[in-house]
């Protein structure tokens, strides 16, 4: 393995389960940010709104994935105190764009202003410097085909990759030493190097790190909650039984 001493890669945490214990627990992990999961997760605006707040307390970044279809509730999320959105299933750059539209005051956006927080978080003299990171998530053969464009939106944060739906529109399934998953993802590296933003893994295992930093990532998002805690209860049960651990259950798996 290649040794990278100078590189650092930024590490997130992503929740689905909206639940303030769990909140507080990856707050407190030592993460660079810490990710909800509003697009397939079990929060609703509600839970994230007092995540968000729970979060700021505890000085921790949020972000917060919408579908393409909830770009409408990017500015109550923004209002609420996230640090920044996560677009899932990005098809083209007008997407990215349409959500920069509404995360930005005017004249650059068209997003209303309500305040941060009702005015408890801090702004800048000038609103119209609010700039909110927005991410674009690559997971399909439409968002692959346009990744050059989408990195290249003015004020796009980054590329976030979601390797199985983007391994499943390639038609490798989980195969991630697939030639053509390979080569999606030196494609979205070089994209996001390319417009100078950084590129994100999402669902990585600790023991896989080392791979996607070889592979030019600079964000690595551990698995999420429920998949961490099923684990690590597959593997305590596994290991007093004094059985290898199963397969896992849940979309992931299927037991």
């Amino acid at each position: 393995m290649v040794e990278h001493p100078e590189r650092r890669p930024t590490l997130g945490l992503w929740l689905s389960m909206p639940e303030p214990l769990v909140v507080e627990a990856a707050g407190r992990a030592g993460a660079d940010w810490v990710g909800l999961d509003l697009q397939h997760g079990a929060w609703d605006l509600a839970t994230a709104f007092r995540a968000i707040q729970l979060l700021d307390a505890l000085e921790v970044p949020a972000l917060v994935r919408l579908s393409e279809l909830a770009l409408h509730d990017i500015p109550r999320v923004l209002d609420h105190g996230a640090s920044g959105i996560v677009v899932a299933m990005v098809s083209s750059a007008d997407v990215i764009r349409e959500a920069i539209r509404r995360a930005r005051y005017q004249p650059e956006g068209e997003r209303s202003y309500g305040g941060q927080r009702f005015g408890m978080h801090h702004e800048p003299a000038d609103v119209a410097d609010v700039r909110p990171a927005i991410y674009a998530m690559i997971e399909d053969r439409r968002g692959l085909a346009e990744v050059a464009a989408i990195a290249a939106v003015p004020g796009v944060a980054g590329l976030h990759v979601g390797p199985v739906d983007l391994g499943l529109g390639l038609g490798v399934g989980r195969d991630r030493d697939d030639p053509a998953f390979g080569a999606a993802l030196r494609q979205i590296v070089a994209a996001g190097h390319a417009g100078r933003v950084p590129v994100t893994m999402h669902a990585v295992r600790p023991e896989q790190a080392s791979r996607w930093i070889e592979q030019g990532f600079d964000e690595l998002v551990l698995s999420a909650d429920i998949e961490l805690l099923r684990a690590a209860f597959d593997r305590g049960i596994s290991t007093i039984r004094g059985t290898s651990p199963g397969a896992p259950a849940g979309p992931y798996g299927g037991r």
